[in-house]
């Protein structure tokens, strides 16, 4: 059985000023890296022999850093994996594009195609070049292999619904570090040797972060801030972790 454990990458700044960053942005914020070293450290503990690979973003590389400290190898990079392109959306603040582009950015969080307006990739663009590299990640693997990948939520949130074939949307957000699990095995076919059988073992888990290093998008002020922050400040217990396909 093989395993394929997707990392959202730490909290970058711009997550925590609440700017889209697509593949542009400014590295992990302090709250970022102390969620890629407990990260790190729990996934090492776990699986000790695992082959990492990473996006080439920056805010990919800074959370994989320690993960190559704990595991005592280097990463591969696999450019595939970065964020989706957003265009001329790109470095703006969330609450600014949906103040002055309401129209648009209504259609967006509804899950219409915009991104081909603002000169972004599209998310037939995203799945064709992020399905093509879980699905090997998983293939090429040897058996009982484990691979981890530092990636982004975008990836991780349309790559698992094109890879399990699942209808818009079945799944909730990807928070940052993020633990996401497939797992695969060949399984006889009447007719067949074998076949190659994907399933999600776990997906955005937290388990592994105390509650103050836990981020969340919050729609209403644009700035990811701790679930602990944010439940302290509304009176109630911390809200689900973030939105799909994050920007």
């Amino acid at each position: 059985m093989t395993r394929l454990v997707l990392i959202r990458h730490g909290q970058s700044r711009w997550n925590a000023e609440g700017r889209i960053q697509g593949q542009a942005c400014e590295g992990l914020s302090t709250l970022g890296r102390a969620q890629a070293r407990v990260t790190a450290a729990a996934l090492a503990s776990s699986y000790p022999d695992a082959r990492l690979v990473t996006s080439d973003l920056q805010r990919t590389r800074e959370t994989t850093a320690p993960f190559e400290l704990e595991f005592g190898r280097e990463a591969e990079v696999d450019a595939r994996l970065r964020e989706r392109a957003f265009g001329a959306w790109e470095g703006r603040l969330r609450r600014d594009v949906a103040v002055e582009e309401a129209a648009r950015w209504t259609r967006f969080r509804a899950g219409d195609e915009v991104m081909d307006e603002l000169g972004g990739e599209t998310t037939d663009a995203l799945v064709g070049r992020v399905t093509p590299v879980l699905r090997a990640l998983l293939d090429d693997a040897e058996p009982d292999e484990v691979v981890v990948a530092v990636t982004h939520g975008g990836p991780i949130w349309h790559g698992l619904h094109d890879l399990l074939d699942l209808p818009h949307p079945s799944l909730g957000g990807v928070a940052n570090c993020s633990i996401t699990e497939l797992i695969s095995w060949d399984a006889p076919v009447e007719g067949v040797t074998a076949r190659s059988v994907i399933a999600l073992d776990r997906f955005n888990e937290l388990g592994h972060l105390p509650a103050e290093l836990r981020t969340a998008w919050q729609p209403r002020g644009g700035r990811n801030e701790t679930l602990a922050q944010d439940a302290d400040r509304a009176g109630t217990s911390p809200p689900p972790a973030a939105s799909p396909g994050s920007a």
